[in-house]
Order: structure tokens, then sequence, then C-alpha cells
């Protein structure tokens, strides 16, 4: 990361929105509220985080990384199609996107091996509420 967590919200509070929008950080949080969950101050970082990479791809400006879009396309794609992400559907659709087939083999087989990637998708209640969800963000309902 570029930016560290904390620096983030002192970021937005100075209204430091270029740089935010410009940084690797943004991209790089995985949204797994470990820095929520722990943040004396109750702040929601991974909700912050999630807003700023949407900020990002609205702006219509060139994002650091071409890949960017690609990532958060099939990241979006796997948790509407299933209410929550399903690791090896979104790096197949993501690897399709970018062409970059070779890239990290070995980290996935080793990720694979260690049971950090599943075969099946895991099975989750509330799939429906979830694709509400989206329908309503899609209508602009929401957001």
């Amino acid at each position: 990361m570029d930016i560290l967590p904390h620096q983030v919200i002192r970021m937005v509070q100075f209204g430091m929105k270029e740089r935010l929008l410009n940084s690797k950080t943004i991209w790089l949080c995985a949204s797994c509220e470990t820095c929520t969950a722990r943040c004396p101050n109750d702040v929601d970082l991974a909700k912050v985080m999630d807003v700023l990479r949407q900020m990002a791809i609205n702006s219509g400006e060139p994002l650091g990384d071409s890949r960017v879009p690609f990532f958060h396309s099939a990241f979006l794609s796997s948790v509407r199609k299933r209410g929550r992400i399903y690791e090896l559907e979104m790096i197949a659709k993501y690897k399709l996107k970018n062409r970059e087939f070779k890239k990290d083999i070995k980290l996935g087989i080793m990720m694979f091996l260690k049971g950090k990637l599943k075969l099946l998708s895991p099975k989750i209640k509330g799939k429906k509420e979830i694709k509400d969800i989206f329908s309503q963000v899609k209508k602009g309902v929401i957001g």
C-alpha cells in the first residue's frame, strides 16, 4: 500500500481526492473488514475504500493500472452471481479479460494446495437479497 489506512481517512478529511483516487491502496484493499473491526474510532474503512474505488471508476480518468477495472468487474460479477466471492470463477474471468494466463500460476497452485482456493462455490443463504441489492443499485435506488 502506498497510503496506510489511517492516512486514507486523514486524506478524505483534507479533501485530497485526486491523490486518493490515483493511489494503489484503494485497489489493494481486499474489503476483508479487518481494519473496520479493529478501528478504535468505529470508522468503516472497508466501506470508504469501496466508495473510493467506485469514485475512481466513475471519474473517467485513467486508472494507475489498466487491469484494475478487469479485477473490479470480475469481483462484482462473482458476488452478484453467487452472493459472495468464488475465487476460482473470479480469477478465471479476470485472466480472460487481462490475457495474463501464465502469470501467478505458482501462487495459484500453492493457494490451492493450502486449501485457500476451493473447487466448488460455497453455498450461502440470502442470494436473492444480494441480487436485489445489485438490481436496486442498477436502477439508482441505492447509491
